[in-house]
């Protein structure tokens, strides 16, 4: 199995990813909404990419509500975490987890790239962040986070935190710049980093954030950085699970490495799956054949975390009308909690994909 995360370039799978997939049978795959045309489309495109590998492999997207939802094609859209959090609608949060779980189910998705678990230092910043956070304090994350991801999970569908340890203080967007953060250990384990702290023992998988933190490691960014991932996640906060990176095709990776040198370094430094979401076929092979350079035991470690999170994915629903038309209703009848005129925020990448 190559530990890997992959994107898929339409709404099926094409011959050369086929073969790709045969041959080299990546761990998972992620979808955007390039990807989505009709939920019979999306069914069937889930069922291909678990008939192409001899594992259960993660199918995962980011639908995190609000401006980050890759389902509007499908006529289902959902309230943003930020705009739950200003309603202080605990019912409203338990259901955005419920209907995510069971929508994202339905379609064949088994892993949803969410909570945020990122604190909103300030709302206006131009750090694709805006929008998407549960409070601008920590304790505020923790519970509206925790809610959310115990209700994703409870439906069946894993939940990921991100962005490790903390992208909320970045000024820049990592989709186009690598943000600099000039905290150290001990200033991050007071305030961004509490999130992951409290959550990371429920949390069956954690997402790495595109920050460079100099204080910490002045020469890797933090999702390529042993001294964040082994050293703070895996050793400090005792993280047990899967750890992801963020898209390594992002311009806060890819103006200083290639996706598969990105890839390869992320593996070495405690990273289990490594996200190339955008044209992947160019650079699996080269991330292939630099797998046995790696530490043996690190490499079996990090293969039965990957495989623990295999073992507890869900299967699709049924198909049944009905229970789509259902999730459509919820959904409808949540985005009616959010306040009228909803901000304007700063445009990114994420919104668009």
């Amino acid at each position: 199995m190559l530990p890997a995360l992959i994107g898929i370039s339409g709404h099926e799978v094409g011959a050369e990813e086929e073969a790709a997939i045969r041959r080299l049978q990546p761990a998972g795959f992620i979808l955007f909404s390039r990807n989505i045309d009709s939920v019979e489309q999306v069914r069937g495109l889930t069922e291909s990419l678990r008939k192409l590998c001899l594992h259960h492999p993660v199918i995962a997207v980011d639908q995190e509500g609000g401006r980050v939802v890759r389902t509007a094609s499908l006529g289902l859209n959902l309230p943003s975490p930020a705009s739950l959090a200003r309603l202080g609608s605990v019912g409203g949060i338990v259901e955005l987890g419920a209907v995510t779980a069971l929508a994202l189910r339905y379609l064949g998705v088994n892993l949803n790239f969410a909570p945020v678990l990122d604190i909103c230092h300030d709302p206006s910043a131009a750090n694709a962040l805006p929008g998407r956070c549960w409070g601008d304090n920590a304790q505020d994350v923790i519970s509206r986070g925790g809610v959310y991801a115990s209700n994703l999970r409870r439906g069946g569908v894993q939940s990921c935190g991100k962005h490790f340890p903390g992208m909320g203080r970045a000024l820049a967007d990592p989709h186009f710049s690598l943000p600099v953060i000039g905290l150290d250990e001990r200033e991050l384990f007071k305030t961004d980093l509490l999130p992951f702290l409290a959550l990371c023992p429920a949390l069956s998988s954690i997402m790495s954030a595109h920050i460079m933190l100099p204080q910490i490691d002045p020469d890797y960014p933090a999702t390529l950085s042993e001294r964040v991932i082994r050293g703070l996640l895996r050793d400090r906060l005792g993280f047990r699970g899967v750890v992801f990176t963020d898209d390594l095709c992002m311009g806060a990776i890819t103006t200083q490495y290639s996706p598969d040198d990105a890839a390869f370094l992320s593996l070495k430094a405690g990273c289990d799956l490594p996200l190339i979401c955008h044209d992947p076929l160019p650079w699996l092979d080269g991330l292939a054949s630099r797998q046995e350079s790696l530490n043996a035991y690190d490499r079996w470690d990090s293969f039965k975390r990957v495989e623990k999170l295999s073992d507890s994915l869900c299967f699709p629903f049924p198909e049944k009308a009905s229970l789509w038309d259902s999730c459509l209703r919820r959904a409808e009848a949540l985005c009616r909690l959010e306040e009228d005129g909803r901000e304007k925020l700063p445009s990114s990448p994420v919104q668009k994909y």
